[in-house]
């Protein structure tokens, strides 16, 4: 039977528990299968257990297929047939702690011992359902490690990011082809108040780094762990990062969209349906929230107004509606939407904002083109690497469509430099390389 709580008094969603009184603190990861059923991943923390629960009409089922301490991050995925794949953190203090990854083969539980003192960041099935992870080791490098016949780890080079200080933490995903994307954050001079994104993609042979955007003096508390999706209808890579900033793009055409009114600034995970994204996140003062891209905008609702709520994890099924599974109060609660589509914005036609730069590379001259919504101002800066401003106009947009041609100083260094643009509602950047 469906038990609906009184702390799910948002009126779009259902909630209950899957599982009362697993522990003070719980990671929890959820996935939906090819019935559109639910999937969770739970690690117990009294008694160091990792658990797994899927649904059968209003029944849970469980299984505990590993145990040996405090689970400090846990990922979920389904493969084609439904069966499910883990990757995990075991706490076993005063020992190392151990990065695992567990599988089920018909009715038997595989596990793998992959790396000790290890930081679990993402688990995502290639398209042969072989897994690949991402996560930091000892020596606080990103690795990305995929099985074959057997296990093989390729250190990424995140530290070719200029004055890297401090990881923020990064997110795996993979394309058609089964190569891996990881997203990387990043703050410069070991401070908080600049963080960086970059991108590191794998051609088979090297590691290809870009870096998407930067946040120069923005507090520390609006940043989240990075998540990101690929899409395979695009061919494009999806990543969220912090408050009120989304990135689209691949190689080195990227664009940082603006996503309005996005509650909760400390927990968040996200997930792609048809090239959207869906988006769940919390904070120990904001409620569950989940927010949408739809043809109209971005949308916001509460799942469930209690605040203190840990690591959310959604997951969006073959009809669009999304689950949720998060941990409050010593319980861990699941949550559906009931009406898929209601509350969704309104379609509605507007001057999407663009933004160009060409030639590129350059010699001390480009052009700068971008439509937006007429009659507004807009701010068009260019920095370097380092987040030095080189320069800053105030751009008035008049018909909808404006043209710039940006001259540097001759006394301008060659490098890269970004190229951003900012109308109040959002910031988009591009990747100038200034040549000799």
């Amino acid at each position: 039977m469906v038990v609906l709580l009184s702390i799910g008094l948002a009126q779009n969603w259902e909630t209950s528990p899957v599982f009362t009184s697993p522990g003070d603190w719980m990671p929890v990861s959820i996935a939906t299968d090819s019935l559109c059923l639910p999937h969770v991943a739970f690690g117990v923390s009294g008694s160091g257990v990792i658990g797994y629960a899927s649904k059968e009409g209003d029944t849970w089922n469980y299984e505990y297929p590993d145990s040996g301490g405090a689970i400090s991050s846990i990922g979920l995925c389904l493969d084609s047939a439904d069966l499910p794949h883990m990757s995990f953190v075991v706490d076993r203090y005063p020992e190392p702690n151990e990065l695992r990854y567990a599988y089920r083969d018909g009715d038997t539980w595989r596990i793998d011992a992959l790396v000790q003192n290890a930081t679990l960041y993402s688990l995502v099935l290639g398209r042969d359902g072989s897994p690949h992870v991402a996560f930091l080791d000892s020596c606080d490098r990103v690795v990305y490690g995929h099985r074959t016949d057997e296990w093989h780890f390729l250190e990424i080079p995140a530290y070719q990011a200029d004055t890297l200080k401090l990881l923020g933490g990064a997110s795996l995903a993979v394309d058609t082809n089964d190569r891996p994307g990881v997203a990387v954050t990043w703050w410069k001079g070991g401070t908080h108040d600049s963080l960086w994104l970059s991108f590191f993609e794998y051609d088979g042979q090297y590691w290809q780094r870009q870096d998407v955007d930067s946040t120069e003096g923005w507090a520390p508390w609006d940043f989240w762990s990075v998540r990101v999706r690929y899409d395979p209808a695009s061919d494009l890579y999806h990543v969220v990062y912090r408050a009120y900033r989304y990135a689209v793009g691949k190689g080195d055409d990227w664009q940082v969209d603006w996503t309005g009114s996005m509650a909760g600034n400390v927990f968040c995970d996200f997930v792609l349906h048809q090239g959207r994204p869906h988006i769940a996140s919390a904070s120990p003062r904001d409620p569950v929230t989940y927010q949408w891209r739809s043809a109209g905008g971005w949308g916001t609702e509460v799942v469930q107004y209690t605040s203190a709520v840990s690591d959310p994890s959604i997951a969006v099924d073959l009809t669009g509606r999304p689950h949720v599974a998060f941990q409050w109060n010593d319980t861990l609660y699941y949550a559906r939407r009931l009406l898929v589509g209601a509350a969704e914005p309104p379609a509605s036609v507007q001057l999407e904002t663009r933004l160009s730069v060409y030639p590129n590379p350059v010699q001390h001259a480009f052009m700068v083109e971008f439509t937006a919504p007429p009659t507004m101002s807009a701010v068009l800066s260019l920095t370097d690497a380092s987040g030095r401003t080189v320069l800053s106009r105030e751009v008035r947009v008049g018909t909808g469509h404006v043209r710039q041609r940006i001259v540097l100083p001759a006394s301008t260094k060659a490098g890269v430099y970004f190229c951003a643009l900012d109308d109040g509602r959002r910031r988009m950047s591009r990747k100038v390389v200034l040549t000799d």
